[in-house]
């Protein structure tokens, strides 16, 4: 009994100090103990389940707070935190103020120069996982383009979501909730926008006809499985909320050439946005202002995600875990980016040029072996000078919607192309020679021709003197020599420029 008590008042002061050992130490504990004829033993062990059991408790109690909904608002500090990696000494690595990205992979110039106000509001519920993936996610880009784009982490909400949702009902805005289901009004729906009004009437004050209805969007952001269970753990949501859906498009998203999609159908949270707020608010030329920031945007991080990948694998080969899963990456990448609407090129191809089996695309990363290949003046860094121009080429494609860099594939084989060099010439015109006299090459340079006019840039071109089927063939398009002066041969021949002057 002496020694139960001694353990108790020795041990409630450091337990209440937040075990500040220093106050009461174990050799007064045992010192007082001995004096009072007890034995040391048992207090020692009592005195360590005390502590263990603290922690314990501590750490439950920490594990429980996490656990709960992080709800970031706008300014809050944790949404412009970075993790820095120390590359030298005390440097720190630097991220772009505007986009918070690496500067190498900057993508400030798809983003607007003020965001762009909707009448539609925008609340994403971002599951903790997906807050996490930061160079992948597409939710970033809808907080830098979107003025009225609001964003809350965690698994389930509860009071701060009623509260958002009863203020949007305040402000006479319906609140939807994009999520399918039997019950989720199509909007592709003919009479779909007419029952939104109507529900939309029905539940508030004011019945005006023709009172434009404004909207709070509800966007869950997650796996279907982690989307499932915060909407089961929100009842919020299907309580106050319309749910709402839209058809699947045919396109592949070109989100999954970097994450595997369930189903070809689906699409990343912003391809998702992007749709709904075009037909939430059609025929607003903002939306489509904000729609093609968007996209450019995704494009151009998942062109940047493909290169540094690549780059990656070349300087680190053995890192592949799953070759089979790498190979099926790739498979999908060029099965989405030999698709000309990915990569929203204008290339108009007339039937009568172009024979059945062949297919006009632009080039991508993976063709720079092959121009180099074909190319006579070819050296140890050609190769990589073409790699860059390709890159180039459709980072460029997202902003101008034009591709100058472009190739003919038979029967998913590359046999012929184009490029632009670095000095902004049209050269590299190629076409294998069991597939030459289809006119091919002149479905080429036709086709870099115009994507170099709708940029606006100079069209010009250099031509060996000697050769005769690219001198014909230019001049049969409309371009014209610059200089014509005396022809040299052999190695005293000069290379020629060429310029369009109009169609031929």
């Amino acid at each position: 009994i002496p020694t139960v008590r001694l353990v108790q008042n020795f041990t409630q002061p450091v337990l209440r100090a937040d075990f500040t050992l220093k106050l009461v130490s174990i050799y007064d504990i045992n010192r007082k103990i001995m004096a009072a004829g007890g034995s040391t033993f048992p207090v020692i062990v009592l005195l360590v389940l005390c502590v263990v059991f603290h922690y314990s408790c501590c750490c439950c109690n920490s594990f429980s707070s996490t656990t709960n909904t992080l709800r970031l608002e706008d300014d809050h500090p944790l949404r412009k935190y970075r993790p820095r990696s120390i590359i030298q000494g005390e440097e720190y690595r630097d991220y772009c103020k505007c986009c918070n990205r690496p500067p190498t992979q900057c993508l400030c110039e798809h983003l607007p120069t003020e965001k762009i106000w909707l009448e539609t509001k925008v609340l994403v519920l971002q599951h903790p996982l997906e807050f996490r993936r930061k160079t992948i996610s597409t939710v970033p880009f809808l907080k830098l383009v979107l003025e009225q784009c609001h964003v809350l982490v965690g698994r389930s909400f509860d009071v701060e979501l009623e509260t958002i949702i009863n203020g949007a009902c305040n402000e006479e805005r319906m609140p939807l909730l994009l999520f399918p289901g039997p019950n989720a009004t199509v909007l592709e729906d003919c009479h779909a926008m007419e029952r939104l009004k109507f529900a939309h009437c029905s539940s508030s004050d004011t019945q005006t006809e023709h009172a434009t209805t404004k909207y709070l969007l509800i966007i869950v952001d997650g796996t279907w499985t982690q989307a499932k269970q915060m909407v089961r753990n929100s009842p919020v949501l299907m309580q106050k909320c319309l749910p709402i859906q839209f058809t699947g498009t045919k396109h592949v998203s070109i989100y999954d050439s970097i994450r595997k999609q369930p189903e070809s159908h689906c699409l990343s949270t912003l391809e998702c946005c992007v749709r709904t707020l075009q037909l939430l608010e059609q025929g607003n030329p903002k939306t489509e202002v904000a729609s093609k920031h968007l996209l450019d945007s995704l494009r151009s991080m998942i062109f940047t995600q493909l290169k540094y990948e690549e780059i990656n694998l070349e300087k680190h080969p053995g890192s592949v875990r799953n070759s089979s899963k790498l190979n099926a990456k790739k498979e999908r990448q060029t099965l989405i980016f030999s698709s000309t609407h990915i990569l929203r090129t204008n290339i108009s191809v007339d039937d009568e040029l172009l024979p059945d089996g062949y297919k006009l695309r632009p080039l991508l990363e993976s063709d720079a072996e092959f121009v180099d290949s074909r190319w006579p003046y070819s050296s140890k860094k050609s190769l990589l000078m073409i790699r860059k121009q390709i890159i180039a080429d459709n980072i460029n494609a997202t902003r101008t919607g034009c591709n100058t860099c472009l190739g003919i594939e038979h029967r998913g084989k590359l046999i012929a192309c184009i490029m632009r060099h670095t000095n902004g010439s049209i050269g590299i015109l190629h076409v294998d020679e069991e597939h030459r006299r289809r006119r091919l090459g002149e479905v080429l340079l036709a086709n870099a021709t115009k994507a170099l006019q709708q940029k606006n840039d100079p069209v010009f071109a250099f031509i060996l003197d000697g050769n005769t089927a690219s001198e014909s063939l230019f001049t049969k398009l409309g371009w014209e020599r610059i200089y014509s002066g005396k022809k040299g041969t052999g190695k005293r021949r000069a290379k020629r420029m060429w310029e369009y002057k109009g169609s031929g």
